[in-house]
């Protein structure tokens, strides 16, 4: 039996929850006893008594130790054992220290250090914070502050409940009155003070006599008392540290009072104020008492990272790491050595037949408990010695444990006081089951589930409800249910994949174990759970289902689905997800090739393709047998992928639909939170669903079976694009037989290269069509006898469907490879392209359906010569020296553009005769009449209306156009044009032959030029003289008028500068020379003209005088005009002379009379 092989007693009593407040010497005993000090705690205890033993009579104010460790790691057993060394209990005659001491007698400087601390007295107040504090006390502030005063005044033998209660009994003692008050008070009520501080408020009277009694003060006074304590009563750190220093300094000298909290990281979590509360007190006790107040506190998590995890950061929690000098960090391993040495150490003899046992099935126990590669690798034995050490469980369960009750702590599964990891010990579940499988034979190991009934009672009662269900329906030994106790423990623990194997690893219940056999049971009994709802599955990942779970899984099995929703995303998946592409690259001549996308004989995307795709799936209603397959491919010709049937796939597929389309109605409605977080959960879990079934979709093509044309190919690859791409690279062939007419590979560029050149690799020396060549030369002919008409888009039709399957840019180039060996033309609109247009053309998909392609026919040599002689006479200029009939046409449209071009940039001029040049234009568009095929015979049609045009317009405007004429032309009008006014002044008939020619339509005609050239001559040379005369006169005028005005009398009494006098005059002189027209010289210095800038010189002379000579009378000119009246333009009576001679008499009077002379 598993039970003789132990030490001790398996079923001796062990304090398996390390209770704070459980503090009888019988378990005190037990518990220093049996307390087992590991290598990693040795470590950890010299750390600590080094420090504290370190500052034995010096102040310091590193006064904080913090424990931290996970569930299981004995840190809450440290906590109470450390609690009884430094207070060093007497329990029955025994000193706890030195008890403990005995067990560190190998370690001599651990051993010192403990000495050193037990030389100073102590008192060690261990208590729980969350058992402590009052309910709802968490959202105080100062919540620790309030558990720290409580345990403190109960230290103290003060009340705990109340702080003010606990005041005035501070008070109290502090007077010397606390012992006569409480006897006092037990005389008058007949129970003691401690019982009757608890109901203080009915024993208001015995409690006002008491007091006034041992007070001396009025039954009033004293009646008073409480009331006003607890009116007035506040709590500060500040006053609870000067009442710790106050009780300090009433003991010994060295005394140390030590708060040793339980579990505070807990209290604390995320609070901020609270995590601030706790720095304060602990700095400030640092701070007072000068390392006589210690405070030693346990935590999940390390001081560094409970601050790390403060939300907050208006607060700076530097100081308290700074307190807590002293960081113990408990490991799970130290647990499993404790576990190992307390409760599984064997006997000798055990030992060794463990060790024996291991011996013989070491190599069948690893192929037994192994674990799948992905996720965490859990440890199995890995020696004789720790199977026996361990034994009769396996390595990795005690890790797999620790982790499944964070997980379920996290998530809230424990009731109650329970709700603490710190609350449970792993030395009491391991005791539990060890009991359970201790009848057992030696061999048996204790599976997994064993482990969720050492905890049961600790768990919600609503999460067990689908357990304690699966028990009534299943029967509480069934396998099913020992999966499902499995499946809750590991429902949290993400590095850990429950799958069939894993399962199958945790239910491994002996060393020589059939575990296929167990295997294929566990199979059966997560089908049943999945069956019955009580679990689910994701992939190959099985999961418990929580009550809430269970219902939203159960709606989603009831979500009605269609077929097609199901093939719909398996569509989805299959093309969009994992081949992405309706494409494949056929590898002999590196194009891409479109195909039609089917799904179990259905068109799914796009449109109909002469290679098709068509995979079978599980989800086809159809029976494939091989022979129909085969049947198929050839009827179809198809390229058929077959998916081997798989009824898991389909049932995952449809819960994965139904999971999508539930999620999205659901949260339409009012959901709770919880609801809510299992929404989200679901999602997330369908997401994995999904990459699991593309994963195993994936797979599906790895083995799947490919026929095409009567044929199973030979075809395998774990790429699934790589697969099709083969088959495909089979197929292509089959379906376009004459693809492989194309000897070579084809690019674009290529057709600039074969238009570029005409003598290069890609076309050869000769006209010799090749085997592509001459296919698509045929179809021309066959087209051209049925008179139809073949585009440059009809013959990338043509040739890339069956039996061709030519790309675009092959069959490009052979129409550009046989356009240059002269056996067929491309024309736009009857007219022929040259190499330029094509190569723009072949380039533009938007043209190729208005070029057509023609076979090019032979013409006869006779025809050729009598057309390049028309041409040659019609274009003098031209070189038609080519016998290349296409050349010929070419070249002649050549001229015939430079031809119009220029008769257009003549027109562009604005000569009178301007219409000729239109009528030129007009006349030589008969060339166009011309079509391309009848060139040759359609040119001796208009032979005649060609030569007449340029024997009696062309010859002649060209002449005039591109020789001197123009330039004749151009210099007479030019002359006409600049001495318009001056030929008023020629008499003789000559310039009216200059008018003439500009007046004259066909001025290019006959000699009309040099008759007008001659007559230009004769003009100029009368012309040139008369202007330099007219000129010399008009100068002579203005010098004149110079000299006077500098003679006058006034001009030479003028200082300075008197330039500004005659600069008009010299500016005269400036414009006539500057000037040829001859009206404009004459106007310049006639009478008025010079008599007016007379007057205005005058007038400058006046101003420019000095001052002393502007008062000498002047005489002072008026001009006549100036003064005739203004009334009279005509005299047609005696009577109108009279009235004129008088008014003008009358002013010529006045104007003398003042002194001024009139100039007529």
């Amino acid at each position: 039996m598993i039970r003789n092989v132990f030490k001790k007693d398996i079923k001796r009593p062990i304090e398996g929850v390390i209770k704070a407040d459980n503090l009888s010497d019988e378990s005190v005993f037990t518990e220093v006893d049996e307390y087992v000090i590991t290598n990693d705690l040795s470590k950890k205890l010299d750390e600590f008594f080094e420090v504290y033993s370190s500052t034995i009579g010096k102040p310091t104010e590193s006064i904080g130790v913090w424990i931290s460790g996970f569930f299981g790691s004995g840190k809450s057993h440290l906590l109470k054992i450390l609690s009884y060394i430094l207070s060093n209990h007497r329990v029955h005659s025994d000193l706890i220290g030195e008890l403990f001491m005995q067990k560190v007698q190998q370690d001599f400087e651990l051993k010192n250090n403990i000495e050193k601390a037990l030389k100073i007295p102590a008192h060690a107040i261990l208590f729980n914070i969350d058992q402590k504090a009052e309910v709802g006390a968490k959202n105080s502030d100062d919540a620790i502050l309030s558990v720290f005063m409580k345990v403190f005044n109960e230290m103290r033998g003060y009340y705990p409940k109340f702080g003010y209660i606990a005041k005035f009994e501070s008070d109290l003692d502090k007077q010397g009155l606390f012992t006569n008050f409480k006897t006092r008070f037990q005389e008058l009520s007949g129970e003691s003070w401690e019982t009757g501080r608890e109901t203080i408020f009915i024993e208001n009277d015995n409690v006002a006599q008491a007091l006034s009694e041992v007070k001396g003060i009025s039954l009033d006074s004293a009646s008073e008392v409480i009331d006003k304590y607890e009116e007035n009563y506040s709590l500060s750190i500040e006053e609870f540290v000067k009442d710790v220093k106050e009780y300090i300094d009433n003991q010994d000298p060295n005394y140390r009072l030590i708060f040793c909290v339980d579990e505070v990281g807990q209290f604390i979590g995320d609070n901020t104020k609270l995590m601030l509360n706790l720095q304060t007190i602990v700095e400030t006790l640092a701070t007072v008492c000068k390392g006589q107040a210690w405070v030693i506190v346990t935590s999940q998590s390390a001081v560094n990272d409970l601050v790390a995890n403060q939300k907050s950061t208006e607060f700076d929690f530097s100081k308290i790491m700074g307190r807590f000098k002293v960081k113990l960090n408990l490991t799970s391993q130290n647990a499993n050595e404790v576990i190992q040495k307390r409760l599984l150490d064997k006997n000798e003899t055990s030992h060794q037949d463990l060790v024996s046992i291991y011996n013989k099935v070491q190599n069948s126990l690893k192929s037994i408990i192994h674990f799948s590669d992905r996720g965490r690798q859990y440890k199995s034995y890995d020696s004789s010695e720790n199977f026996a050490s361990i034994y009769p469980f396996v390595p990795y369960q005690m890790d797999l444990f620790q982790s499944c009750i964070m997980g379920l702590s996290r998530n809230s599964a424990f009731q109650g006081k329970h709700q603490s990891i710190g609350e449970r010990s792993m030395l009491d579940v391991v005791q539990n089951v060890t009991i359970r499988v201790s009848e057992e034979s030696i061999g048996t190991i204790a599976t997994f589930d064993k482990f969720f009934d050492g905890l049961s009672s600790t768990i919600r009662g609503e999460l067990q409800a689908q357990i304690n269900q699966a028990i009534n329906s299943l029967g509480i030994d069934s396998l099913e249910v020992k999966i499902l106790k499995i499946l809750f423990m590991v429902k949290y623990v993400k590095e850990f994949n429950a799958s069939i194997d894993n399962i199958t690893t945790l239910l491994v219940n002996s060393v020589e174990l059939d575990i296929s056999d167990l295997k294929k049971r566990v199979t059966h009994a997560l089908s049943v759970l999945i069956e019955q709802v009580f679990i689910q599955r994701i992939g190959d990942i099985y999961e418990f289902l929580t009550d809430v779970e269970k219902d939203i899984e159960n709606e989603i099995k009831e979500i009605s689905i269609e077929q097609r929703e199901v093939t719909a995303e398996l569509v989805k998946w299959i093309y969009d997800d994992i081949l992405r592409t309706n494409k494949v690259r056929f590898d002999f001549n590196k194009q891409d090739y479109i195909f039609a996308r089917k799904i179990d004989d259905t068109l799914v995307k796009g449109k109909d393709e002469e290679l098709t795709l068509n995979i079978i799936t599980p989800l086809t209603s159809d029976d494939y047998s091989s022979e129909r397959l085969f049947g198929k491919s050839i009827g179809d010709r198809d390229v058929i992928v077959y998916l081997e049937p798989n009824f898991d796939f389909i049932k995952d597929l449809e819960l994965f639909v139904k999971t999508e389309k539930f999620i999205p109605q659901k949260r339409n409605g009012n959901l709770t939170d919880t609801e809510n977080n299992l929404l989200f959960n679901k999602s997330s879990d369908n997401y994995k669903r999904r990459d699991k079934l593309q994963s195993d979709l994936k797979d599906m093509f790895s083995n799947a079976k490919i026929y095409f044309n009567g044929s199973l190919l030979d075809i395998k690859s774990s790429d699934p694009r790589l697969l099709i791409d083969k088959a495909f690279n089979e197929a292509i062939p089959v379906v376009y037989p004459n693809i492989t007419m194309l000897n070579r590979i084809y690019n674009e560029t290529d057709i600039k290269t074969i238009l570029m050149q005409s003598d290069d690799l890609l076309t050869g020396s000769d006209d010799a069509l090749n085997e592509p060549e001459n296919e698509i030369f045929n179809y021309l002919k066959r087209q051209k006898t049925s008179h139809q008409n073949v585009t440059v888009s009809k013959l990338l039709e043509q040739y890339s469907i069956k039996p061709y399957g030519w790309y675009q840019s092959a069959i490009l180039c052979l129409v550009a490879s046989m356009y240059m060996k002269k056996r067929v033309d491309l024309k736009k609109n009857s007219n022929p392209l040259t190499k330029s247009e094509i190569l723009s053309i072949l380039s533009n998909n938007r043209e190729q359906s208005n070029i057509i392609v023609s076979v090019v026919e032979k013409i006869d040599d006779k025809d050729i010569k009598a057309a390049k002689d028309i041409l040659k006479e019609f274009f003098p200029n031209g070189n038609f020296t080519s016998t290349s009939a296409r050349e010929i046409i070419e070249l002649a449209n050549k001229e015939y553009d430079m031809t119009l071009s220029k008769l257009n940039s003549f027109f562009s001029h604005s000569y009178p005769f301007r219409d000729s040049f239109k009528q030129a234009i007009e006349k030589i568009k008969v060339y166009e009449k011309l079509d391309y095929d009848n060139f040759f015979t359609d040119i001796k049609k208009y032979e005649d209306d060609l030569l007449d045009l340029k024997d009696d317009l062309l010859d002649s405007l060209f002449e005039f156009m591109e020789g001197d004429k123009k330039k004749i032309y151009d210099e007479i009008a030019s002359f006409i044009s600049t001495n318009k006014d001056n030929l008023y002044h020629i008499k003789d008939t000559k310039i009216n032959d200059l008018y003439a020619l500009m007046d004259d339509k066909t001025p290019f005609k006959g000699n009309k030029i040099q008759t007008a050239k001659s007559s230009l001559k004769v003009i100029q040379e009368q012309l040139t003289p008369m202007i330099e005369s007219v000129k010399n006169e008009a100068l002579a005028k203005v010098d004149e008028l110079i000299v006077k005005i500098q003679s006058l009398e006034e001009f030479s009494k003028i200082e300075g500068d008197k330039s500004s006098v005659i600069r008009p005059l010299q500016n005269i002189k400036a414009n006539i020379q500057n000037s040829n027209n001859i009206d404009f010289i004459n106007q310049r210095v006639n009478n008025e003209s010079l008599e007016k800038e007379f007057d205005n010189a005058n007038e400058k002379i006046l101003e420019l005088l000095p001052t002393k000579d502007k008062y000498i009378p002047q005489k002072v000119r008026t001009r006549f005009d100036k003064i005739k009246p203004k009334n009279k333009y005509t005299l047609e009576t005696v009577n109108d002379v009279e009235e004129f001679i008088n008014e003008l008499k009358s002013k010529m009077i006045e104007e003398i009379n003042s002194g001024r002379e009139i100039t007529l």
